[in-house]
């Protein structure tokens, strides 16, 4: 009986390791990847065009 249910932990381990290193690589590229609505990079954009224009 105890054979039977030595998979089911490491089935359960296995499966959380995966989703906290999918979330934890998605945290990593929403906290590296600034958006475009943000106002700092709308100043970096107004400034880029602003350098091109001159």
């Amino acid at each position: 009986m105890n054979e039977a249910k030595k998979p089911f932990p490491y089935l359960i381990v296995g499966i959380s390791l995966l989703l906290g290193c999918m979330f934890l690589g998605f945290f990593f590229l929403a906290v590296t990847n600034e958006p475009e609505y943000m106002p700092s990079h709308q100043k970096k954009l107004a400034e880029a065009a602003h350098v091109q224009h001159q």
